[in-house]
């Protein structure tokens, strides 16, 4: 005989999986250390952060661009204009940032035609920290090295083994660190010396 089961409507999946009732919305998984099945796409971290000054300003450009195209006709500039307005939130929407199979990685919107990643194996250190709000947002070159950032001040710093630091902007700084700090302590992943 088998057990009825029964529906929990505040259950949620993401990618076939259970997630807890009240589970992250944006796709965030953390396992702690020793559970990763060592599979490639077995994820310790992910999360996308949606830039949402950078979305509402480019949507209400494209609102007005339209607006006076549907007026007074398709002028060619405007819709040249409309175009790299539709292609900047392709690239630069949301920072997903994950820790997977000993590796950091960002990319920058949807498409992913920004991206970056580093060994953890080389990473000396991480640390939770605010942003003045004059850093800005995007990649941009700090007194700290480059920050990787979309939306808000939050962001971790992390100092590679060769003294580099840069910072990648994120809501959840605490997570972020504790992922990484998980995957330094798996040792795993290739070190940039031996690729």
């Amino acid at each position: 005989m088998v057990p009825e089961r029964t529906h929990d409507p505040d259950e949620k999946r993401v990618r076939g999986r259970r997630q807890p009732p009240g589970g992250n919305r944006l796709r965030r998984k953390f396992r702690p250390a020793g559970i990763a099945s060592g599979r490639p796409g077995d994820w310790w971290y992910e999360h996308t952060q949606r830039g949402a000054l950078i979305i509402g300003s480019v949507s209400i450009v494209a609102i007005i661009i339209l607006a006076t195209m549907y007026f007074f006709g398709i002028v060619w500039v405007a819709a040249l204009v409309l175009g790299i307005m539709i292609f900047i939130l392709a690239i630069m929407s949301t920072l997903t940032v994950s820790v997977c199979d000993g590796t950091l990685q960002i990319r920058y919107g949807p498409v992913g035609l920004i991206r970056k990643r580093w060994p953890v194996t080389d990473i000396a250190s991480v640390t939770a920290v605010t942003n003045p709000w004059y850093y800005g947002w995007g990649i941009r070159v700090t007194p700290h090295g480059t920050l990787y950032n979309i939306s808000g001040y939050g962001a971790v710093e992390i100092r590679m083994l060769d003294g580099k630091t840069f910072r990648i902007g994120t809501d959840e700084p605490e997570a972020l660190g504790k992922a990484i700090e998980s995957s330094r302590a798996m040792g795993s992943g290739p070190r940039v010396g031996d690729r």
